[in-house]
Order: C-alpha cells, then structure tokens, then sequence
C-alpha cells in the first residue's frame, strides 16, 4: 500500500462514479414519488438522492476497506490519520461535511483548500482534516 499524496483528478473521478451510482436511480424513484403525490408539479429539488449518497458513501467506507465504488475504481481509500480502522464518528463527520458544509458554505473551504494545493502546498481536503482521515493511493 502506498502512501503518496492522492492526485485531486482521482479524488474528483471517484467522486462522479459515485454519484452516478447513488443518485441516479434515486433521483428516478424521487421524481417518481412525487409525480404520483404532486401530479402536475415539477421536480426542482432533490433531496432523496442527496441522503442515498450520504448513506451509500457512509455504509462502503465503514465496511468495505474505506473504499466507495469510485475509490476502488481509481485506486483509492480514505483512511484514519493514526493508521486505526475508521470509525462511525470519522465517517459521518466527513460525509456530513462533504455533503452539508460545503453546499451551505457554497464550496468556500474546498476552494480555499484546492487554492493552496494549486501553490504547491501539500495538505489534506477540508473534510479530511475535521474527520481527521486522510487519501491515500492504493495502487
């Protein structure tokens, strides 16, 4: 296993594979629903498919090695600082930031992150700074 820092494009490819996976079929089944609840009124917001993914990203880090299906695509996982099994209280944090904080801070901190990588500075993403879990390549 290797411990290189992760390249953003994989993090970002992971992350698309991931929400074509979750959110698809559940932004299906949402319209779905609210057609027959709502006949005649459109579909603007999401929210299914927002708690599918948070769930799906919760249950395949937890379980499956720290690796969403996008992450065992590209060839990574997230894993503890200190090298420990991630625990619940890791992963929550961290989908609860990636998937609440940036959508309500409009991506402030990432841009502010990505920023500094961009000057050459090597540090972890937001979310994997306040989980305390960082990327790393596993091929």
């Amino acid at each position: 296993m290797m411990n290189v820092a992760v390249p953003i494009w994989k993090r970002a490819v992971a992350s698309q594979i991931d929400q074509l996976i979750f959110q698809t079929p559940a932004k299906l089944v949402e319209k779905t629903i609210r057609k027959k609840l709502f006949p005649g009124k459109e579909v603007k917001r999401y929210y299914l498919p927002t708690l599918v993914t948070m769930a799906g990203e919760m249950y395949f880090l937890l379980n499956k090695n720290g690796q969403t299906i996008g992450d065992q695509v590209v060839g990574i996982k997230v894993v503890s600082q200190d090298g420990r099994p991630l625990s619940l209280e890791q992963v929550v944090k961290r989908t609860l930031y990636k998937d609440v904080v940036y959508p309500a801070t409009l991506g402030l901190p990432l841009l502010k992150a990505l920023q500094q990588i961009k000057s050459g500075k090597d540090m972890e993403l937001p979310h994997d700074e306040f989980a305390h879990t960082k990327l790393i390549s596993t091929r």
